[in-house]
């Protein structure tokens, strides 16, 4: 199996057991941009913020992240820890900013059969948790241990990459129970107690949903061929997903909608590197925002007018902010120079950013 079709939970693992200080090797070859080999010796990162950081620049909204296991919050001018468990993963925001969602990292003791013989094992599965951006009590979305069993081979689900639909009525996820797949499904969360769940897709190896700002559309990578690509799927299910066939040569992944809907935003990995780029979908034209090879996880302000993404300097990964100046306009017009709002305290290069208002 090519490293880009790695299980999604084995590598989610990864990313928490390096926070956790535990040497996990399949860290990053499916999600993660190709560092360069000749990095020098990692500088030690600063002390992880328990306090509000300040940052120079004035953005609207809220974005969300993830800084060595943790979700913070960067709004009114600084950032702050959202969670302080060490094992949060990957979130998402709702509409107006004012519910957070992400996946949190469990494990379990238990058992598996290896080569025909029941052995023990620590199990992992991720919960989905909700909670107010500004703070206050938590809530079970979706629990990623399904079934207990006596004999320890418990029932355990990867649920990875919730992505809250405009209403925030629907929640889209992948999901991989063990089978060897990571399906997309998409969870009713209108209805109290035991929400329906819609299977979109059997047995595919997809991930990174994101939802299109009118609800009907959800923008999902796929690595069931050698190339990573981008497919777009029909939130009602009543036509074909459609695979995106106008990007540029290369592997495209980790999609996002601008919040007008023209713009699907990317990244584009090639032999030279990682950037981010923007593919308008009435057109077909497509636009590199960054073109340093080491730039990736893009999301675009409520906006328009900025980008927010990931740069690794090294070894080191920061959240950065760039405003775009006209480059989306039909005019056409030039990003100014991007600027760095955290401080190498060791953002997590797996888990896309979230910007809301």
């Amino acid at each position: 199996m090519s490293p880009r079709r790695l299980r999604a939970r084995e590598l989610i693992f990864g990313a928490v057991a390096v926070v956790l200080l535990a040497v996990y090797g399949a860290l990053g070859a499916r999600f993660l941009p190709a560092l360069s080999a000749t990095m020098a010796a990692p500088t030690p990162a600063p002390s992880k913020p328990v306090e509000p950081v300040a940052v120079s620049l004035a953005l609207p909204g809220r974005i969300a992240f993830v800084l060595r296991g943790d979700v913070y919050v960067l709004a009114g001018g600084a950032y702050r820890p959202a969670t302080a468990d060490g094992r949060s993963i990957q979130p998402a925001l709702s509409g107006d900013g004012g519910s957070l969602v992400f996946a949190r990292v469990e494990t379990l003791g238990g058992k598996r059969i290896v080569d025909g013989q029941l052995v023990s094992a620590e199990l992992g599965f991720t919960r989905i948790v909700r909670k107010p951006t500004a703070g206050g009590a938590e809530e079970l979305l979706v629990e990623g241990l399904r079934a207990r069993a006596q004999n320890g081979l418990h029932l355990v689900s990867w649920y990875l990459a919730p992505s809250l639909s405009p209403d925030g009525k629907q929640l889209a996820l992948t999901e991989d129970d063990g089978n060897g797949a990571s399906d997309l499904e998409v969870i009713d969360l209108s209805m109290p107690g035991r929400r329906p769940v819609t299977i979109f897709s059997d047995g595919q190896q997809l991930a990174d949903p994101a939802w299109s700002p009118d609800g009907r559309t959800i923008a999902v990578t796929t690595y069931n061929t050698d190339t990573a690509g981008i497919i777009l799927w029909p939130a009602d299910r009543k036509t074909e997903p459609q695979r995106l066939r106008k990007l540029p040569e290369g592997d495209a992944y980790r999609p996002s909608f601008s919040a007008d809907g023209r713009w699907l935003v990317y990244t584009l990995r090639r032999p030279e590197g990682n950037d981010v780029h923007a593919f308008e979908l009435a057109t077909g034209r497509d636009i590199a925002l960054t073109t340093d090879g080491r730039s990736w996880g893009g999301v675009l302000s409520p906006d328009g007018r900025w980008l927010a993404y990931l740069r690794a300097d090294r070894s080191t990964i920061d959240l950065w902010a760039m405003e775009l100046g006209g480059a989306l306009a039909p005019a056409g017009g030039v990003p100014k120079e991007p600027r760095k709002l955290t401080r190498g305290e060791g953002v997590d290069g797996d888990s896309r950013p979230a910007w809301a208002d």
